[in-house]
């Protein structure tokens, strides 16, 4: 009897691990396979002399190497993110890879929205443009919980937050055009649903929810890239953009056994490493192509496909509409 118990927890365990193993693994191969056949590079060689650039995450991962090349070109680089230490780490390797030594660090934790107007009043006060926002900073496989301002937290860091900061910065954006906002989505948006009413409420607790969160914030990245445009006057664009799958620790809090099979399927399709995972976002913040362009979703340097509820005008508008409400 006890043998056969035993045996019973044995399968179980490992119909858990298998059916893990597919729940990461499957999209994975698809994603690959079908939408990243190619590594596309950013081309342009514009300079940046006398602009300003910010970058939210840029102490780490695809936030770091955008950073460092849009320093390398001469721009005054702002790093807005929660940990200093880090960020000063970051800040110079980059001075001593560009010599460029305007780059400077800000304190921003966009799961709390008290930071980040804190964090708008105090760049709208210091300078007096901004030429290129870009959102970058993001998180993955947390566990499904509520901030302190009542938001799901991956919701409130990868849209909520960036949503919000913003909209704090447009004013500067519009007095500095022609200007740019470069929003880091995903192409795990096209996993992404929700109902508007609920959006920014968090699933129950497993790791399949935990990967549906995500998608779902990148989702609203999406129909956020697709609102704001119709809203910006001519001279500002903003579009958003799947990086590509890099090698970087937004997904490090997932549990063990995940990682495992994530760390897996990386090293078995070598995937990008966090320049190469740039390379869009540096082409949306410098193509002189792509000045007028604006409200697009972009793959591998490339305009790409999106999900069709992003073509649903009472959808977006919908979501615009109750996240103007949940971040008043």
């Amino acid at each position: 009897m006890i043998i056969a118990i035993v045996y019973l927890l044995l399968a179980t365990v490992f119909v858990l691990f298998l059916a893990l193993t597919l729940l990461i693994l499957l999209p994975a191969i698809y994603i690959k396979v079908k939408l990243e056949p190619v590594k596309g590079v950013c081309k342009s060689d514009a300079r940046l002399d006398g602009k300003v650039a910010l970058v939210t995450g840029g102490n780490q991962g695809i936030g770091l190497e955008t950073a460092r090349e849009l320093a390398a070109r001469g721009a005054t680089v702002v790093i807005a993110c929660r940990d200093q230490v880090r960020s000063a780490q970051a800040i110079a390797d980059i001075t001593a890879t560009t010599g460029n030594h305007n780059v400077v660090f800000k304190p921003l934790d966009l799961a709390r929205f008290s930071s980040v107007r804190q964090f708008a009043e105090d760049f709208n006060n210091t300078y007096d443009r901004l030429d290129i926002l870009v959102n970058n900073a993001g998180c993955g496989g947390l566990k499904c919980k509520l901030t302190g301002d009542g938001v799901d937290v991956v919701m409130q860091v990868n849209y909520f937050g960036p949503f919000l900061l913003t909209n704090l910065l447009l004013d500067k954006l519009k007095a500095s055009q022609p200007s740019r906002i470069v929003i880091v989505s995903s192409c795990l948006h096209h996993f992404g649903k929700f109902r508007v009413s609920d959006m920014h409420l968090p699933l129950e607790q497993g790791i399949k929810n935990q990967i549906l969160m995500y998608s779902r914030s990148k989702l609203c990245d999406v129909l956020w890239t697709k609102a704001l445009a119709k809203r910006l006057p001519e001279g500002v664009t903003v579009n958003s953009l799947h990086p590509g799958f890099v090698r970087t620790d937004i997904f490090k809090r997932l549990p063990p056994s995940a990682m495992k099979v994530l760390d897996f399927v990386i090293d078995m399709f070598s995937f990008k490493t966090p320049k190469e995972g740039a390379q869009t976002t540096l082409h949306l913040c410098l193509a002189e192509e792509l000045e007028n362009v604006t409200g697009k979703y972009f793959m591998e340097c490339a305009e790409a496909g999106y999900s069709s509820l992003a073509d649903d005008d009472n959808l977006v508008e919908a979501v615009w509409d109750n996240s103007i409400k949940l971040t008043s």
